[in-house]
């Protein structure tokens, strides 16, 4: 007998259009691979505009989390879109242990002491730390003044709390003090780290 036989016509197209959801064999691992696909397009296309192309290889799972959801709001990314690209590059990457080093950073060995505390008091150079600061989305996870997140430590004061050294030296080399930090390396020159530290000392209530 056939389903329309025993069931209303009605309800046996019903039935088959249950059945034509359910997922086959080896559907969902096709699936998956779109996505990951998708995530792939789109980390070439939206995020290769402004960065250079970055192995996957470079990150852990939990780096990756971090920095898509640090550029989401940047690059104005969907939620799918965000999901096609951290499947992307978690299902590409590697073990901590067979992670790329990053471009820039302090040298290994490099002492905090060698870092200078002086900060420039120019407006230009202030104005440019500022602008960096906003380029880079810092916001996303640090307060400054009454915005900002709260995923890492408030940038208010941050200076006089811990020194324009400590500071410079965090900048370049995230993982200095905390190997588990989720700091994203910007790789920043040093003329825009002293531009950060400028701007970063006016909100010490500095000049």
């Amino acid at each position: 007998m056939s389903v329309n036989s025993i069931l209303h016509p009605r309800a046996g197209m019903a039935v088959l259009a249950l059945l034509l959801l359910l997922p086959l064999p080896g559907l969902q691992a096709q699936q998956e691979q779109n996505v990951v696909a998708a995530g792939a397009r789109v980390y070439g296309d939206m995020c290769g505009r402004c960065h250079r192309p970055r192995s996957p290889l470079e990150r852990t799972d939990r780096d990756w989390v971090t920095i898509v959801n640090h550029m989401r709001v940047r690059a104005n990314l969907t939620g799918k879109q965000v999901r096609a690209v951290l499947d992307f590059l978690q299902a590409t990457n590697s073990s901590p242990s067979e992670r790329a080093p990053l471009p820039g950073g302090a040298p290994a060995g490099r002492q905090i002491t060698e870092f200078s505390n002086q900060v420039s008091s120019e407006s230009s150079v202030i104005a440019r730390g500022k602008e960096i600061v906003g380029q880079r989305a810092c916001l996303g996870c640090h307060q400054l003044g009454s915005e900002g997140g709260q995923v890492g430590p408030s940038l208010n004061g941050v200076v006089g709390r811990r020194t324009a050294a400590f500071v410079r030296h965090k900048m370049a080399d995230p993982t200095f003090n905390n190997a588990t930090s989720m700091m994203p390396n910007f790789a920043l020159s040093a003329d825009e780290i002293d531009a950060i530290a400028a701007y970063l000392n006016t909100l010490n209530g500095g000049k």
